[in-house]
């Protein structure tokens, strides 16, 4: 069997496939060994058949289409690989299987969702409310839930794309900025929240693996250049005791970047997984940012410490004293984590 992320998406997808068959009988096109195991050991379903366009290649193992056409009263093709393009479509729909009805591509090819539309749904269980940003869902993505409030704003070439197998969820406050350049790209699984008046200044990557989770609180300030990476990208073994030092696992501590109600993140700073950061906190430009940090403080260099407790920070650079500043942002600092359990 393929991986377990690929393993997940079968799962998902089969709910949404077996809504369309009706219990019709599985005709796989093209070779997916992967998913055929997967009807096999997991749904116990051995009587499908495999089928190709292609007559010469049609034998005791392989069924041309042309000797099913018009049956899709018995039939259901499911197509594992091939993309879904328009000449296969065709083909199809000359041998008698409509779009959905009849057939279902697993790999819908890339989605472009256009800056401007205000609510897309498709079959394949994808919701995208963003009509302030232009979305990409990529090939395979199903489940997709991404809302973006219509007060936010985003610049040229900033955009959220959605990758590889299986679902995620974004989901962004009211009056969010983005400027050129900003790019979130989350994967299977993986969340992105981010609070209302977060503010994002040009050139920034952020990128959530699978199963990770960010989170931002509302009223934060990022400078320009900065990347945010919510997990570790690759795997990495003790070769000792034979495991994975940081297995991508959904809801684990671990896999989390958490960072707090206004927060203001200096120029080409770079935020890695499993870094905590309180309430109020200022990160000096350029540090690279890893670890549990408390509220009001200051935290700077590569490896990012605490260089200055008690500070509180304004977005107006012509503020001379605290009038007006909200309570909340007035607080003394406490160890990592204290001021949360507060609440």
């Amino acid at each position: 069997m393929e991986n377990n992320t690929v393993l997940e998406y079968y799962k998902r997808i089969t709910v949404i496939t077996d809504r369309f068959r009706k219990g019709r009988r599985i005709a796989v096109l093209g070779e997916s060994k992967g998913y055929m195991e997967f009807l096999e050991k997991y749904c116990g379903i051995t009587d499908y058949i495999r089928i190709t366009t292609v007559r010469k290649k049609a034998g005791e193992k392989l069924t041309y289409i042309g000797d099913i056409k018009d049956q899709s009263d018995e039939y259901y093709i499911i197509v594992p690989k091939f993309t879904k393009d328009l000449d296969m479509q065709i083909r199809l729909f000359k041998n008698g299987y409509d779009d959905y009805e009849g057939c279902f591509f697993l790999n819908h090819g890339k989605i472009w969702i256009a800056k401007g539309t205000k609510d897309y749904t498709d079959n394949y269980g994808n919701h995208v409310s963003a009509p302030s940003c232009e979305v990409v869902l990529e090939d395979y993505v199903c489940n997709a839930q991404i809302n973006v409030d219509e007060s936010c704003e985003f610049g040229t070439d900033a955009r959220i794309v959605a990758k590889t197998y299986g679902g995620c969820s974004v989901d962004i406050g009211k009056n969010c900025a983005f400027e050129d350049g900003v790019t979130m790209t989350v994967f299977s699984d993986g969340e992105i929240s981010i609070g209302r008046g977060t503010r994002f200044v040009r050139d920034t990557e952020i990128i959530v693996l699978g199963g990770m989770r960010l989170s931002v609180g509302k009223d934060c300030l990022f400078s320009f250049e900065i990347k945010i990476y919510c997990g570790d990208g690759h795997s990495i073994f003790d070769l000792v005791e034979k495991k994975r030092l940081n297995p991508q696992i959904k809801g684990s501590p671990k896999n989390v970047i958490s960072i707090g109600d206004h927060v203001w993140v200096g120029m080409r700073s770079i935020i890695l997984n499993r870094t905590v950061l309180g309430k109020c906190d200022v990160v000096g430009a350029g540090s690279l940012v890893k670890g549990e940090y408390p509220n009001n403080c200051i935290v700077a260099g590569t490896p990012a410490r605490v260089i200055r407790k008690d500070i509180t920070w304004s977005a107006n650079s012509l503020r001379e004293n605290l009038d007006g500043m909200p309570e909340s942002y007035l607080m003394m600092t406490e160890e990592a984590g204290q001021d949360d359990k507060k609440e």
